[in-house]
């Protein structure tokens, strides 16, 4: 778990980081007041690449894209469900119409069938989205 979790840290780093600047950048340009949930609206899409992967030592690229729908800066709440160790959640700001995607890397592990399962919530608990995949290591 620990080769996992800490290229899945690193990647997930640099992305929120990235999105926490663009946040910062338009809150700060005044054309966003506040934060807000009544109008939280988020869709969420993952891929795995490649879906059949039979080399030993290579890794699987799981992206969660997730793209804000709602008409101002909007928090949600990621939680992932990863059939191996290494699931992503939390939280960070998202701006109105932006996508953020996180990506993971994923070790080989033979052999069997994978899943990924994420969710999107809004600050209050209303479940935005959700989508799922899965690949194969033989």
């Amino acid at each position: 778990m620990g080769t996992i979790g800490l290229m899945t840290r690193i990647a997930i780093v640099g992305v929120l980081a990235g999105s926490l600047g663009l946040a910062a950048g338009v809150a700060a340009s005044g054309s966003v007041a506040a934060a807000h949930s009544s109008g939280a609206c988020a869709t969420v899409k993952v891929v795995a690449t490649p879906k059949l992967n039979t080399q030993a030592g290579s890794t699987e690229t799981i992206q969660n894209q997730v793209k804000s729908c709602a008409h101002a800066l909007e928090t949600v709440q990621i939680r992932q469900s990863l059939s191996l160790p290494g699931a992503f959640n939390g939280t960070f700001q998202l701006a109105a119409g932006r996508t953020v995607v996180i990506t993971q890397q994923i070790p080989y592990v033979c052999c069997g069938t994978y899943y990924v399962t994420v969710r999107v919530f809004s600050t209050t608990g209303q479940r935005l989205d959700s989508a799922q995949t899965s690949w194969t290591f033989a």
